[in-house]
């Protein structure tokens, strides 16, 4: 029998009042604003759905805007003490607010939610993290509203964040709330089952049964129309999207493009986009790159994607770890792009994507495995013989499988 809230809802019943809380959402130039995006605009068709969601602290990327109307967005709007936190130059302030600066908002967040539920009602709330203290507003509004069904949404591992440097207090208090949320949400959502096992393996299995994978998603409406291009002209162009901040770094490409042959240096051309820094061109610069490499500045979303379909190659290039659980958005949109792809990344959950997929993957431990099989890659390029992506995979990410999914968990 089919369901009342069905995705195949009759117009005549009454829609589902579904509620997003998210910290970031279109224009902010976040990739989490891109990834509920494409949620909302395709659960909008079947729900009664509104963003409570924080005002842009810039323009953002107006381009984000081309496919997310903001007619269904409310805004929580920041009080005095957020935003003197949220401004603060140093880190120590921001350090000292737990269990991330955003802490505060969350009471602003949880005001403007129970207003808008005291209003026009609601029967599903989702909440988005990073920052993870949308789920305490979450928290609290469940315990308000008991007979809300509420969803918490994880895009990286909360406690278990392999690349978190908390100390002991901060790990306490924010295990404290990742309890909390683990055991008053009805459901939990994670991007990988890799996350799915490290976020949940200290817990019961009462909390495991609660956890459900749901990747990101890309939408290929949004791609250039692809021209097939039956010659491939040298250089050939590859190509990284995104930023480098923390432990992932392009050190170990670097060192491995310094030891190839300059025969096979003049046939390539690196394009980092969205890494333009000083840092970042003093470290080509100390590896005598400046003809290979270059850094690019950031370019808006809906750019990012032609780039990729006009790219030879794109590059995945993660930080270090024995084990990583980290599917990045990243990935996704390339896969949507059609196009190949080299990943720089340790064992876990991109490796198995990428090498699922036919094309190669080399540890950013090992220089000289990355400049080997980039040559690979590079010869396999030159001869067309790199694998097509499968569409058994392309429409596992495709923003309509995991769109009905989310359909399925909010009804």
């Amino acid at each position: 029998m089919e369901s009342r809230h069905s995705i195949n809802l009759d117009e005549s019943m009454e829609k589902l009042k579904i509620l997003f809380l998210t910290y970031a959402y279109p224009p902010q130039k976040y990739p989490r604003s891109v990834q509920i995006s494409h949620l909302v605009q395709y659960l909008r068709k079947e729900f009664s759905l509104k963003v409570i969601t924080s005002f842009a602290e810039d323009a953002g990327d107006q381009s984000l805007l081309s496919f997310t109307p903001l007619d269904n967005v409310q805004y929580a709007e920041k009080s005095a003490i957020t935003k003197f936190i949220e401004k603060s130059r140093g880190h120590s302030i921001k350090k000292s607010t737990l269990p991330d600066f955003q802490y505060f908002w969350h009471f602003d967040l949880y005001k403007k939610t129970s207003r808008i539920i005291d209003e026009f009602g609601a029967d599903v709330i989702i909440t988005f993290g990073q920052p993870m203290s949308t789920h305490i507003a979450g928290l609290k509004l469940k315990k308000k509203y008991p007979y809300l069904k509420w969803i918490a949404h994880f895009s990286d591992p909360w406690v278990d964040n392999i690349f978190k440097d908390h100390n002991i207090w901060v790990n306490f208090i924010n295990k404290y709330y990742q309890d909390a949320v683990f055991n008053k949400a009805d459901k939990l959502i994670f991007t990988s089952e890799e996350t799915i096992s490290l976020a949940t393996k200290n817990y019961p299995s009462l909390i495991r049964s609660k956890a459900i994978c749901l990747p990101h998603s890309f939408d290929e409406s949004l791609y250039p129309i692809q021209v097939d291009v039956s010659q491939i002209v040298t250089p050939l162009t590859i190509r990284y999207m995104g930023n480098f901040y923390g432990n992932r770094q392009p050190d170990s490409l670097f060192e491995a493009l310094k030891n190839l042959q300059k025969s096979d240096l003049e046939n390539i051309r690196v394009e980092l986009i969205g890494s333009a820094t000083t840092n970042l061109c003093d470290k080509i610069k100390l590896h005598g790159l400046e003809n290979t490499v270059f850094a690019v500045s950031s370019v808006s979303y809906l750019d990012s994607l032609a780039l990729m379909q006009s790219a030879d190659l794109l590059l995945i290039i993660d930080a270090s770890a024995e084990l990583s659980p980290f599917l990045p958005s990243k990935l996704v949109d390339y896969i949507g792009s059609k196009k190949p792809i080299f990943g720089i990344t340790p064992p876990g959950c991109s490796q198995k994507l990428i090498e699922e997929m036919g094309f190669l993957v080399a540890n950013p431990n090992n220089p000289a495995e990355i400049a080997q099989k980039l040559l690979l890659v590079l010869q396999q390029l030159k001869d067309q013989k790199l694998p097509v992506i499968s569409e058994n995979v392309r429409n596992r990410y495709a923003v309509e499988t995991v769109g009905k999914q989310m359909a399925n968990l909010l009804s």
